[in-house]
């Protein structure tokens, strides 16, 4: 048996690995293998996985991987993050929250039959998205950073509510009764069990958080030693808060990990890259133990009214609770069709559902072995098509920015990152100082800590999908070393660079590198406002309500003369390019694919009529 359990475990230990390697091999989040593995190696096919083995520890196992997942998750949220997280982030935490569990409680009872308290228990963990699903499936897709932020912070705070509201839907589906169906005193205890529960938690993990604090800062000296003594604070917390109140620990692990991860405390990016590779381990563990207790007669037995339940929850439910909570926000619709086609569930949902299922059948609760059933044939259909899909969904949507990589996150660097993520591009900053480092993400920026002349840290950064590459560091060295790499190791051949000395010029001009000065800068500027006063007023409005765009022609329009298509007011064609050679927009001029326009108006105009060309 100890022989056996040994190999179960290294086992597991490689096939995490290779779920890994597989990941960002093929660009797909690992959750999909981690499962898939699960259930291959599993008892349902080779039969190499026996979770029999884990019986007596199971409980344990994941409770402690779940402090720690969630712990790790909330460390690295920011408050700035969430001060600056869109009106529709609030509401899709709550509102959309609301519109899924009661969505998919009142479709599993009508469906499936269950009880109401089975159904309720069920929906609210499915609540969840979480951060292990959803981490994933962001580091494989590349989106807006307001997007990333919308679905972590969803996935962060999510999960916590989801737990303890399943936690006390369970309590009363354990003593036989339904609550929310008549009103009276069951309906009082819920909620009053769902408040202390949240209060408990936070409680405690404020009492964690402030005291681990305290230690840091006053005893640390070593790296080592604030990476363990967080994660021996993170699980105690848990523990203790699981003590006085059922699922509080996850409450309070997430409120430890936020009050940590933006306290002042020594080693604090140690701490953050130590709880990632944790969490790496234990997330491979979890996935693959519980993916082995799937039964595929289970999964089948709710027949087509379980598949309607799955594309419900899919296609109407989540969709439902997105656009609702995201009308009026600063969100495409393309980017709302996208937060509504990614919603998989994932470790909490599955951990809890599994000690539910189990502890509800040792109370004789009828139809027990359904709550594992249901929830894990939901995790299995959206992980496996929505975090799966999502790289292709991202695509196919066209919401896919083309990055603009940023060396060097001084005011220069900052400030060109700010224009561009107002015009709806994807910079992300390139810094070599740690301290810089935070101060660029405490506002909101994409920020990559290296060296911009790596080409390891090019690639981290997106090289391979980057449309540009800045260098705008105070150093002329770093700057066409950095220009070097990026053509040489990833073939960007738009390079702009500053020049700091003007007699180092020529020496990326012959590099093909386009260069800007400060001087020269600063006297073109002089320049534009003696001569041309008129225009540089009304430059310096773009991107606010004027703006200056270029658009590729696509072949829609190829052959169509400029005359014959119909612009939006406030909107005009100024020059066309074709094959290095400028052309003057007359109407009888005849569009050719490929060929590069430039349009001048009104902000909103300008887009619809760049648009209107792609």
């Amino acid at each position: 048996m100890a022989t056996d359990g040994l190999l179960v475990s290294a086992s597991i230990i490689l096939l995490g690995a290779l779920s890994k390697l597989l990941a960002d091999r093929y660009r797909i989040p690992n959750v999909v293998f981690l499962l898939g593995f699960g259930i291959l190696f599993g008892p349902e096919v080779i039969g190499l996985l026996d979770p029999s083995l884990y019986d007596g520890a199971l409980s344990t196992i994941v409770s402690l991987a779940v402090a720690i997942i969630v712990f790790e998750g909330a460390f690295s949220l920011s408050f700035t993050t969430i001060r600056t997280a869109s009106n529709a982030t609030l509401r899709l935490v709550t509102i959309g929250s609301a519109i899924t569990f009661l969505g998919l409680g009142v479709t599993i009872h009508s469906l499936l039959g269950l009880q109401w308290s089975l159904s309720l228990l069920i929906s609210a963990l499915l609540v969840a998205t979480g951060p292990t699903v959803v981490t994933p499936i962001l580091e494989q897709t590349n989106v807006r950073e307001r997007l990333k932020t919308t679905l972590e912070t969803e996935g962060i705070v999510n999960d916590p509510v989801a737990s303890v509201l399943g936690a006390v839907i369970f309590s009363a589906a354990a003593l036989g009764e339904e609550p929310f169906t008549r009103g009276g005193p069951v309906e009082e205890e819920v909620i009053i069990e769902f408040v202390t529960t949240l209060s408990v938690g936070v409680l405690i993990g404020i009492l964690a958080a402030v005291g681990l604090a305290y230690v840091l800062r006053n005893l640390s000296r070593k790296p080592q030693d604030s990476r363990l003594a967080v994660l021996a604070t993170a699980l105690i917390s848990f523990a203790v808060a699981d003590l006085f109140a059922s699922e509080a620990g996850v409450v309070s692990v997430a409120v430890a990990g936020l009050l940590l991860g933006n306290a002042d405390i020594p080693y604090d990016q140690e701490i953050a890259g130590f709880s990632g590779d944790i969490t790496a381990i234990v997330l491979s563990v979890v996935y693959l133990i519980l993916a082995s207790l799937l039964r595929f007669e289970e999964l089948v037995e709710f027949g087509l009214a379980g598949l309607a339940v799955v594309l419900i929850a899919i296609l109407v439910v989540r969709p439902l609770s997105v656009l609702l909570s995201t009308v009026n926000s600063d969100f495409t619709r393309n980017e709302r069709l996208f937060i509504s086609a990614v919603g998989p569930r994932g470790i909490i949902p599955a951990s809890t559902a599994t000690l539910f299922s189990i502890q509800l059948s040792t109370a004789n609760v009828q139809n027990a072995e359904s709550v594992v059933s249901v929830v894990f044939l939901i995790i299995l259909v959206t992980v496996v098509f929505q975090a799966g899909g999502a790289p292709f969904i991202a695509k196919r949507l066209d919401i896919v920015p083309m990055t603009i990589l940023i060396i060097g996150g001084n005011q220069v660097g900052r400030t060109l990152a700010e224009r561009l993520d107002d015009r709806g591009e994807n910079p992300i900053i390139i810094e070599r100082d740690a301290d810089i480092v935070n101060d660029l993400r405490a506002q909101g920026h994409s920020v990559i800590h290296g060296n911009g002349a790596s080409a390891s840290v090019l690639e981290d950064s997106g090289a391979d999908d980057a449309k540009m590459v800045v260098a705008a560091t105070s150093e002329d060295d770093q700057n066409i070393l950095a220009c070097q790499t990026a053509r040489t190791k990833f073939g960007i051949e738009n390079l702009l660079a500053r020049v700091n000395d003007q007699e180092n010029a020529d020496a990326f001009e012959d590099l093909g590198v386009r260069t800007t000065t400060p001087t020269l800068a600063t006297v073109d500027t002089m320049d534009d406002i003696i001569l041309r006063p008129s225009l540089f007023e009304w430059l310096s409005g773009v991107g606010d309500e004027n703006e200056i765009t270029e658009v590729t022609v696509g072949s829609a329009v190829d052959g169509t003369q400029l005359g014959d298509i119909s612009f939006p007011d406030e909107s005009m064609v100024v020059l066309i390019q074709r094959n290095g050679e400028y052309v003057i927009p007359k109407p009888d001029v005849v569009l050719r694919k490929d060929d590069v326009v430039t349009f001048l108006g009104k902000t909103g105009a300008v887009k619809d009529a760049a648009s209107v060309l792609e």
